[in-house]
């Protein structure tokens, strides 16, 4: 699945002012929520799953994610921080870009072939200076989109 088309232009948000795990994972929340699945609900799943062991990967790059009951399909937000936040990193580094997923309960196997698209996306470092420099949500698709036919500049 191709990442780009799993966001939107309204679940990005560049230069966010989030200080703390909890206010990034409040922003990813109220991203990626609505009637049918509220924030506060999302939040406390998410914080959940970063509580039992921290997404972050290391290079500023966290990928918060959780399955979700009578979600229909998979829905993504992306946030970057203005200064890195303590994610429990591996490497101990502040992490600045997160990709946040949402996957139905049911789809594991979408589930886990999203999270290494991901992974391989955001552990290029070309990747990452492309998107820490972006400054609007239209170049996020863009280079989302171009990592996987190997177009991104």
């Amino acid at each position: 699945m191709r990442l780009s088309r799993l966001l939107t232009h309204d679940r990005i948000v560049l230069e966010s002012t989030a200080h703390d795990r909890d206010a990034v994972l409040h922003s990813i929340a109220a991203l990626l929520g609505g009637h049918d699945h509220p924030e506060a609900e999302l939040f406390d799943a998410l914080r959940r799953r970063e509580l039992g062991s921290s997404t972050a990967l290391g290079d500023g790059v966290a990928i918060p994610h959780t399955r979700v009951e009578q979600l229909d399909k998979p829905r993504a937000a992306f946030v970057a921080t203005r200064r890195g936040v303590d994610f429990d990193a591996p490497d101990g580094a502040p992490v600045d870009l997160f990709f946040a997923l949402l996957v139905p309960a049911h789809a594991t196997g979408e589930h886990l072939a999203i999270l290494a698209e991901i992974a391989e996306c955001f552990g290029d470092a070309t990747m990452r200076d492309l998107l820490r420099g972006a400054r609007a949500p239209d170049r996020i698709i863009a280079i989302l989109s171009d990592s996987l036919t190997g177009a991104a500049a």
